[in-house]
């Protein structure tokens, strides 16, 4: 048995670089492994050689069971209606329910290289009630992300205009028609060498919101090559965390959890950030 995928390459990157990120539970070796036996399609054409994929191009990938690593996804919290999961990195947010083995309704979402807290309804009642809470901002959400270069200032509030381009957020200082509001706020927890750990609430949820929105002002997230944030020895993806969920107006069966923060642990400050090399 195994499993079809279906990408479209946001990058220009190698296809076996891109399903080592992509598919969940797949080492770089093994997406080596399926391109050279011809498993993979880009734009409908099979291919045998680790090509370079442009922006854009489709890509096609069978990936047997057998060579899927096992990967361990901690819970943070489980009841009768929830989930909450601290996803790990290379991970697509709705393959959790089936690495997890359970029938699982996504009610938000995290980018693949984002870690950290991500929530999941047990049930449909749950899943309505918990998506409208994200989609009318009934939720705090808490952030964590490594910088580099640091911002000049220790806080802000950003407010500027997005558009989405090529699956590409664009900001603006300068609204359009076609542009929306994102508004960012950010505390710089630590500094060193240049670089800065922030704690960061997004108070719109935009596609890319708080990478697009710290690029804009010149401070890129660390890994980030999307919106040109720089590498780091010992970083192989972007460093961006969610660090908490908390609920708020929920009625009815889920009142329950009004209130309640649900929390991964910090992982950029102290020694991370202060062994961190920055290329």
């Amino acid at each position: 048995m195994g499993k079809k995928y279906e990408f479209v390459s946001e990058r220009k990157e190698s296809v076996a670089a891109l399903l080592s990120v992509a598919v969940p539970s797949l080492s770089r070796a093994k997406s080596d492994l399926l391109v050279k036996s011809g498993e993979v399609r880009v734009n409908g054409v099979r291919v045998r050689k680790n090509v370079t994929l442009e922006v854009g191009d489709s890509v096609t990938v069978f990936v047997p069971d057998s060579v899927i690593t096992e990967k361990k996804i901690d819970i943070i919290y489980e009841d009768d209606n929830i989930v909450v999961f601290d996803k790990p990195k290379h991970t697509p947010f709705d393959a959790i329910p089936s690495i997890v083995g359970k029938e699982l309704i996504p009610v938000h979402r995290l980018d693949t290289n984002t870690t950290g807290v991500i929530v999941f309804a047990k049930t449909d009642v749950a899943a309505d009630a918990l998506t409208a809470a994200f989609k009318e901002r009934k939720t705090k959400k808490l952030y964590e992300a490594v910088v580099c270069p640091a911002p000049k200032s220790d806080s802000a509030v950003l407010t500027s205009y997005m558009t989405v381009k090529n699956k590409t957020a664009v900001i603006s200082e300068t609204s359009t028609a076609e542009s929306k509001t994102v508004v960012t706020e950010y505390s710089v927890k630590e500094r060193h060498n240049g670089a800065a750990v922030l704690s960061v609430i997004p108070h719109t949820g935009r596609m890319h919101q708080i990478r697009a929105h710290l690029s804009f002002i010149g401070c890129p997230v660390v890994g980030d090559d999307k919106y040109g944030g720089k590498k780091a020895r010992g970083a192989d993806s972007q460093l961006l965390r969610a660090d908490s969920v908390e609920f708020n107006g929920l009625t009815g069966e889920l009142a329950y959890l009004n209130g309640k923060t649900f929390s991964a642990e910090p992982h950029y400050g102290g020694s991370f950030i202060r062994t961190l090399t920055v290329i």
